[in-house]
């Protein structure tokens, strides 16, 4: 069975100094770990070693999420360094960015492989996840990028946020089987559509189906996070995934 995650911002409460009682529930629950996010950390190079502590006792796996652009204005890769020294003090196994302004024969990919494999010597998986925007999110500028990547075999990966299509005004599910392949790590949500906006709701509300068929159309292997507000007992969305999902893995 695929990994189980919640990621930080799913809690309203994220003061560092709860999140020792918080691991310890999100152990109980049945996680296999935490996205950390680098947004709700005051001073991420002061504080991840400590996190690392918390999840350590926990027994937790942890990932990290960082709010930032790989390609700068320039088409250029930016500078990864304090990005992966930060990673490496967490002990992530996963880090996560955003694709920004890549431009499919200008963007150096030669450069980029060096720094996968930086991220790689240190047991770090790089992935782009497809955000809220029309730079990083929308299949026709990551399905060439993965592309380059694979035919330099270059070690980046694909996490999928089922959500934000929504927002770049892609179809989901079209969004899927062209992106499939290039899976490790999904964030499952339900987005809907207010007089004010997108906006994420749980799963299991109302009884929207949609994740489910969109997880259906993803790796099984693939790691699972749950990426919405917690408005009621972590576990039982736990169990709604372990029963909907993985009971029925054939269907």
């Amino acid at each position: 069975m695929a990994h189980l995650f919640v990621t930080m911002n799913a809690f309203q409460d994220t003061a560092i100094l709860s999140y020792p009682v918080l691991f310890a529930a999100i152990r109980k629950a049945g996680c296999d770990g935490v996205e950390i996010r680098r947004e709700l950390l005051e001073d991420p190079a002061s504080l991840l070693p400590a996190v690392k502590g918390m999840l350590d006792k926990a027994g937790l796996i942890p990932y990290y999420s960082c709010p930032v652009s790989l390609f700068g204005e320039d088409h250029q890769i930016i500078d990864v360094a304090p990005y992966r020294q930060e990673a490496v003090e967490l002990g992530a196994k996963l880090i996560k960015f955003s694709l920004g302004n890549y431009r499919e024969g200008l963007s150096d990919m030669d450069a980029l492989a060096k720094a996968a494999a930086r991220f790689s010597d240190a047991g770090i998986l790089v992935t782009i996840e497809n955000d809220q925007t029309a730079l990083g999110g929308k299949t026709e500028r990551l399905a060439p990028f993965f592309a380059a990547c694979r035919s330099k075999a270059i070690p980046i990966r694909f996490t999928c946020d089922i959500g934000n299509w929504a927002y770049t005004g892609e179809d989901a599910e079209e969004a899927a089987a062209a992106l499939k392949n290039e899976v490790v790590y999904i964030h499952v949500k339900e987005v809907v559509e207010t007089a004010s906006g997108y906006a994420t709701i749980p799963i299991g509300q109302n009884g929207r189906q949609k994740w489910k068929r969109l997880l259906y159309l993803l790796p099984k292997e693939a790691a699972i996070a749950l990426e919405f507000p917690i408005t009621s007992d972590l576990k039982d969305y736990i169990e709604l995934l372990k029963e909907e999902v993985f009971v029925n893995e054939s269907v």
